[in-house]
């Protein structure tokens, strides 16, 4: 069998581009749920702009003899600032003299990993911006060591939180300790899981319960201790609780190091998040914050 020559290797940035952005859209998580623009043109450090339709006003019992007030339908924006998340792999020469099959299995492991961290980054700002005071309402925060995730606490804080509005409740993030008490929990009822769900392709999705999907994700904060005991932050979310303005053409980029006889391909995207909660409409909560304890 002849050896994979340095020649094989093949760089083509569009492929590179769709592969990682396939990646990047496939491995978020707390992203899943948001609302994705991909027309971002400004640069890292610039602000731009996410546009809403503003509220009109109170429905009006006219008299017989009454026209109507027109309330005209306009836009706004709220402002966020542009990031830069970017990753660098190499490949090593080496690796090369092998199978093109072993030479394609690389590409798309780096591919694969990019597009991971990307994603990884993403969600970590969008945990932080829908975590932060103001994007949030709390709907249940543990008072001891005992007050733990269970569906009873879950249905409280959804509806302590949003009211009249809690069938609105989509999606319950929850660190993976609190899953467990959830469904160690007997009166817990159970968990449906569907393959159609449209969250079924989120990772960390379990299932059902109260008719939010409820997904494990490790990444939720850990809340100040309890009695001395661990704490976490779950979140519930509406529909459209953020968004995320992404740059549509990744940029990426190769170069060979002769000294080092390697390929070093980067990954470049700028994005920006922004909490949607109570912008629009000072009563229109969107995210609920859920502190409990979780078993030792």
């Amino acid at each position: 069998m002849g050896a994979t020559a340095s020649t094989d290797w093949n760089f083509a940035p569009k492929v590179w581009k769709d592969h990682i952005s396939a990646y990047f859209d496939h491995k978020l998580v707390f992203g899943a749920m948001a609302v994705i623009d991909r027309t971002l043109a400004a640069q890292p450090g610039e602000t731009i702009n996410f546009p809403y339709f503003t509220k009109i006003g109170d429905a009006e019992e006219p008299l017989e003899t009454e026209g109507l007030s027109v309330d005209n339908l306009s836009d706004n924006s709220f402002s966020a600032t542009v990031k830069e998340v970017a990753k660098a792999v190499g490949i090593k020469k080496k690796a090369f003299i092998k199978s093109a099959a072993s030479a394609e299995r690389l590409q798309q492991e780096a591919q694969g990993q990019i597009g991971r961290v990307h994603a990884e980054k993403v969600d970590r700002d969008l945990v932080t911006e829908f975590g932060t005071a103001g994007n949030f309402v709390n709907g249940y925060t543990a008072t001891d060591d005992l007050h733990t995730m269970n569906v009873r606490t879950l249905n409280k804080a959804r509806i302590v939180g949003l009211g009249d509005r809690a069938d609105e409740a989509q999606v319950c993030y929850m660190h993976s300790l609190q899953y467990l008490d959830l469904v160690n929990d007997t009166t817990a009822g159970f968990l449906k899981a569907d393959a159609n769900d449209p969250m079924a392709m989120v990772k960390g999705f379990v299932g059902r319960i109260l008719g939010m999907a409820i997904v494990v994700v490790d990444t939720v904060p850990q809340n100040a201790d309890i009695d001395g005991v661990d704490a976490y932050r779950a979140f519930i979310h509406t529909a459209e609780p953020y968004g995320v303005c992404v740059k549509v053409d990744m940029d990426v980029e190769d170069d060979y190091d002769i000294l080092m006889r390697e390929w070093v391909v980067a990954g470049t995207q700028w994005y920006a998040v922004k909490s949607f909660h109570a912008k629009i409409d000072a009563a229109n909560y969107r995210t609920v914050e859920i502190i409990t304890t979780v078993t030792p």
